[in-house]
Order: C-alpha cells, then sequence, then structure tokens
C-alpha cells in the first residue's frame, strides 16, 4: 500500500525585512511589558530551552525536540486525499482506541499494591534524608498546599519565582489596573475557594485577610515544600495519573495544550505538579465521570510510531482541524493524562503526612486522595493521544527538567 504522503509543490514565501530599530528611549524601557508567566527560558538537563506558556496562568508550557521537528517536516508534505478518507473510514480506529482505553482504566498505581508500597517507601526515605527539626515546616507546607482553600494555587504562584502576587497578574495583564486586577482576582480566588466563610457581616475583611495571607505566608512555604522535593528519592516506573479541566476560561484553557502535544512538542510544569494513584479521582479533575469516562475514543495518535507516519499524520491533521473548525467544543474541555515517571521528584503525600503525624490514625490518611506531588520543572513527553467525542487522554513519560542529566525527549 501506498504510504499516503508525497512531496508538496510549494512556492516560496516572500519574505519581509524586520525594519531597523534603535536602542529604547528611557521611556520606552520604564514602560517596557513583563515576559508573560510561564516564558522564557528554562533550564532542561544541560540545556537552555525556550518555552511557550499554554495558558495565561503560566502554570505549564511547551517547548520543541527532535519529534516536533520530525512532525513538522511530516506536515509539509502533501496527503493522498484517498488515503486520508481510507484511514479515518476503518472501523478498526475506534475499536483500537477503545482498547487503549480500557486498558488505561486499569492502570492507575493503585491497582498495583506493590508499586504503591515502593512509592510509600520512597516518601519515608524523603522523610528520613530531611533534619528532624525541618518536619514541623514541611508538615505546613503541605497541610496548605493540600488544603480546601486555594493555598496550592498561590504556592505553584510562588513557585513560578513572582516575588508577590502583583507581580503574577502584571505579567497575566500588564495593560490592567494593578489594584482593579487585584481586587478582582482575589475575589474570585475567595469566592471560588469557599474563603470567605465566617465572613458574611464583613467581606472587605475577608478580601483584606487573604490578600496578606496569599503576599505574605504562603511564599515561605513554597519554597520549603519545592526544595523538600527537589531532594527526595527519584521515582520511576510507577504509574501516575493526572486530570484537568479547561472550558473557555482564559487561566485554565487546554485549547494550545492539545496543539502543543499535537505539534509533537513536550510540556514543562512550571509549577508543583499534582498526581493521583487513582483513575476516579483523576476523571474527577477533568469534570467528567468516571463511570462514562469521555464517551466515544475515536482514534489514538501514535507520536512514537516512525514506521506508520502516513496514517498517524493523517489523524495528527484531522485532530487539528477538528480544534480548528470547533468540532472539539467539548472535547477540549478535559484532558486526562497517564504519566510514566523516568526519575521524576516527588513524594506520596499520604505516605509522608502519616510518618509526620503517625498519632492522628491510618483511616484520616486512607480516606483523603492518594496525591502524589512532584517538584516544580518536570517535562511530559507525550508518546499518545487519545481523541474522544468528550475529551483526550495523554500517554507519556515524565522526567525532572532540574536532574543534570535530563534529556529533552
Amino acid at each position: 500500500m501506498p504510504s499516503g504522503i508525497h512531496s508538496a509543490a510549494r512556492h516560496t514565501p516572500a519574505r519581509l525585512h524586520p525594519q531597523q530599530r534603535t536602542a529604547p528611549t528611557a521611556g520606552e524601557a520604564a514602560t517596557s511589558r513583563p515576559a508573560p508567566a510561564g516564558s522564557g527560558a528554562r533550564r532542561i538537563g544541560p540545556h537552555a530551552v525556550p518555552v511557550t506558556p499554554l495558558n495565561q496562568s503560566g502554570f505549564v508550557s511547551s517547548f520543541r525536540n527532535s519529534h516536533s521537528a520530525r512532525i513538522h517536516h511530516l506536515s509539509q508534505l502533501g496527503i493522498n486525499p484517498a488515503f486520508a478518507r481510507q484511514v479515518l473510514s476503518d472501523p478498526q480506529l475506534r475499536d483500537a482506541a477503545a482498547n487503549d482505553v480500557a486498558r488505561i482504566r486499569t492502570m492507575a498505581l493503585d491497582a498495583f499494591p506493590t508499586l504503591n508500597h515502593i512509592t510509600q517507601q520512597a516518601a519515608h526515605a524523603a522523610l528520613q534524608r530531611t533534619d528532624p527539626r525541618q518536619h514541623r515546616d514541611i508538615n505546613a507546607a503541605l497541610d496548605d498546599y493540600r488544603s480546601t482553600d486555594g493555598g496550592h494555587v498561590l504556592m505553584s504562584i510562588s513557585a513560578m519565582g513572582f516575588p508577590d502576587l502583583r507581580s503574577y497578574l502584571h505579567s497575566i495583564d500588564p495593560d490592567r489596573d494593578e489594584e482593579e486586577h487585584m481586587q478582582a482576582f482575589v475575589h474570585e480566588f475567595a469566592t471560588r475557594y469557599n474563603c470567605l466563610s465566617g465572613y458574611e457581616s464583613d467581606e472587605e475583611e475577608a478580601i483584606d485577610d487573604v490578600r496578606s495571607r496569599l503576599e505574605g505566608l504562603l511564599p515561605e512555604q513554597a519554597r520549603t515544600l519545592t526544595d523538600y522535593l527537589h531532594q527526595a528519592p527519584r521515582l520511576s516506573n510507577v504509574p501516575l495519573m493526572r486530570g484537568s479541566g479547561g472550558g473557555d476560561n482564559s487561566l485554565r484553557s487546554l485549547d494550545n495544550t492539545l496543539r502543543a502535544m499535537l505539534r509533537g512538542e513536550s510540556l514543562h510544569f512550571n509549577s508543583f505538579l499534582s498526581t493521583t494513584a487513582s483513575y476516579e479521582a483523576a476523571m474527577d479533575f477533568t469534570g467528567k465521570l468516571s463511570s462514562t469516562g469521555f464517551g466515544t475514543p475515536l482514534y489514538t495518535i501514535d507520536f512514537s510510531d516512525t514506521q506508520n507516519e502516513a496514517r498517524n499524520e493523517v489523524l495528527r491533521r484531522d485532530a487539528l482541524q477538528a480544534l480548528d473548525n470547533g468540532e472539539c467544543d467539548d472535547a477540549r474541555r478535559s484532558l486526562l493524562y497517564l504519566i510514566r515517571p523516568e526519575n521524576a521528584a516527588g513524594v506520596s503525600v499520604n505516605a509522608t503526612e502519616q510518618a509526620l503525624n503517625p498519632h492522628i490514625g491510618q483511616g484520616h490518611i486512607t480516606g483523603q486522595e492518594n496525591e502524589i506531588l512532584l517538584a516544580p520543572g518536570h517535562i511530559f513527553i507525550p508518546h499518545q493521544l487519545i481523541r474522544h467525542d468528550d475529551g483526550f487522554i495523554a500517554v507519556g513519560a515524565l522526567r525532572y527538567a532540574r536532574d543534570a542529566g535530563t534529556s529533552l525527549t
């Protein structure tokens, strides 16, 4: 069977020469715009790599690699329309994708007691590496991160290097009045995470309390937690899951994340990375029910398959076109990750809390989600992307970018 891909005739585009510019004046320098959150360069192993933020929050960025270079080359080639129709009409596409999804549903860490035990032991080993005098600070940081009042969001902002909330908000929207943006953000944050409970008679006081907490207490907690996770024993070959829900909110949108993976790019998590040992818990974070999943699986795109590139290229282009044409309005809001760590830096939060607080009893801990929390600076290399009619599943490897030997692909 012919591959279906051929060289397409292309005209050489006209080139526009950039205008000559002189050095900025003092006035221009004073009003220069801040770099968007999550942009710039990141150290990945021995490399300094430029990254691009994938939504307004800046928590996740993407970067190019050899996979994306190969896919870019394929994207320039023509595809025989008859071949594309043949691929997309193959009834085995859905069957194969459904089989992939069925396997993924059974691959959460909680389904493997031995691997789960290894993860718990690694968390105990991480604690033993630290000075007992630090345990109170570690415990407080984990409590704040895991609290229901949104501490994880602000600690993530601090872990990205922003000295305060104001500078973070300015990087998100430098044209907006800073005080107005601050008030709006804090009010929305306090409402979303139910921080106003008990302040019904004086909402302004509640807002002030939330604001001072965000700017005062949590930056130190974030530093404590970042340092602790960086020194933790590395995790490998333990399946982790993560659920993300996007929607139309520019802070949380998943559109660019899906497009980046469809271009073969890798993801860089600029802040703390929360994962779970439970398929059900991960699905909760996508906004979907674990019992129904993402609806009908349509096909699996294999980014690591260099033997069947024509077929995968048809599927990759079809998914991109579906995003462009609005055919994925529901699917683009939900993303589940199956993550395969390769020397990842993180700990089981349950096991850590149990070791820090042995007096509270095992029942209290096991009643919580089995979260594996990873340090800022991990990269996700997508191997597969499964498109459904109501969501996507990404499968790939996870590495810790701040280790000297970490490779890009």
